[in-house]
C-alpha cells in the first residue's frame, strides 16, 4: 500500500486552451483510468461546476474522486494589504471550497515584471499570510505554490529566501513544485530538506537538463529520493502529478495515463 495520496492537477489540460474548460466529468474519467486520487484545479477550469458546488460534488461523486485543492491566484504585491477586491474574491473561493471535506487552497501569484522585486515580494508575501488568516478561520488549509514563469517574483534561490523566511507557516504551508525549483537553477533535494517542516502540498514536475519541461519520470529530478525524503518525514499531504511537457500540450489525457503508469511501474513498487 502507498505511504502517499496521489493526485492530479489540471493544467495539462489548462494549456489547451479554452477547449477543456468546463469538461470536468472527462477530466475525472481519466484521471481515474490513470490510478491517480484525486483532482487539483481552479474555478475556471471547472467552468459552469465551478459555480455551485453542489454540481462538482456530484461529478466528484460519482468518480470517487475527491477535491484535493483549489486555485487562487492575483497580482500580490503592489501593497503589504489586500484590497476590498482581493478579500471578496477570497472568500468566494473559501465558500465554495468549504461545502468539500478537508479543504485546501492552493496560491499563486501573477505578474509582469520583476521591478521593485523586494518590495513587491515583501507586499505579496503579507498578502498571502492575511488570506492564510482568514482561511484558517475557516478551517481551510493553505500552501504558497511559487512558479518559475520569466516575470515572476519567486524564481531564484534568493527571492525563495525572502519567500519563505516572510511566510507564517501556522497560517500557509509552502507547496514546492519539483519543476518550478529546477528552473529556478536550485537543488530541489536540498529545498525539500531546508524546508520540510513548512511543506504542507507538493507538486511533481520534471525538467530535462536544457531546462526543458519533461514527462515525469523522464527528465533530471530523481522522484524516488524527495519521496523517500517525505516518507522519513512523515508527511501526511497530497503529492499532485503536473505536467507542462509538449506531449501534455498535444494530448493532455495522454500525459495523464503516462504519469499513471509511472506512478504504478516505478513509484509504488519501491513503496511510495
Amino acid at each position: 500500500m502507498s505511504k502517499f495520496k496521489y493526485g492530479c492537477e489540471s493544467y495539462s489540460w489548462v494549456m489547451s486552451g479554452d477547449k477543456y474548460i468546463g469538461d470536468i466529468p472527462h477530466l475525472c474519467e481519466v484521471i481515474k483510468r490513470a490510478g491517480l486520487a484525486g483532482i487539483e484545479t481552479s474555478l475556471r477550469m471547472a467552468g459552469k461546476y465551478g459555480k455551485d458546488p453542489r454540481l462538482l460534488a456530484e461529478v466528484l461523486e460519482k468518480y470517487e474522486i475527491p477535491l484535493v485543492a483549489t486555485s487562487l491566484g492575483g497580482n500580490f504585491g503592489e501593497r503589504p494589504t489586500l484590497t476590498k477586491e482581493e478579500r471578496d474574491a477570497a472568500e468566494q473561493v473559501f465558500e465554495f471550497i468549504s461545502y468539500f471535506p478537508e479543504p485546501r487552497l492552493s496560491l499563486s501569484h501573477y505578474s509582469r515584471d520583476r521591478d521593485n522585486l523586494l518590495e513587491r515580494q515583501r507586499n505579496a508575501m503579507s498578502c498571502y499570510n492575511q488570506i492564510g488568516r482568514m482561511a484558517t478561520d475557516k478551517g481551510i488549509a493553505c500552501a504558497l505554490h511559487p512558479s518559475s514563469y520569466p516575470t515572476s517574483i519567486f524564481i531564484t534561490a534568493s527571492d525563495y529566501h525572502v519567500m519563505l523566511a516572510e511566510l507564517d507557516a501556522e497560517v500557509v504551508k509552502y507547496c514546492p513544485d519539483t519543476g518550478h525549483i529546477a528552473m529556478g537553477d536550485m537543488d530541489v533535494y536540498e529545498i525539500f530538506s531546508t524546508y520540510m517542516s513548512m511543506i504542507g502540498h507538493v507538486h511533481m514536475k520534471d525538467i530535462t537538463k536544457d531546462k526543458k519541461w519533461a514527462t515525469n519520470g523522464e527528465g533530471i529530478i530523481d522522484f524516488t529520493v524527495l519521496l523517500d525524503m517525505l516518507s522519513q518525514a512523515n508527511y501526511a499531504g497530497w503529492i499532485v502529478f503536473e505536467e507542462e511537457s509538449d506531449l501534455a500540450k498535444e494530448d493532455p489525457d495522454a500525459a495523464t495515463i503516462k504519469n499513471g503508469l509511472y506512478l504504478q511501474d516505478t513509484l509504488l513498487p519501491l513503496g511510495y
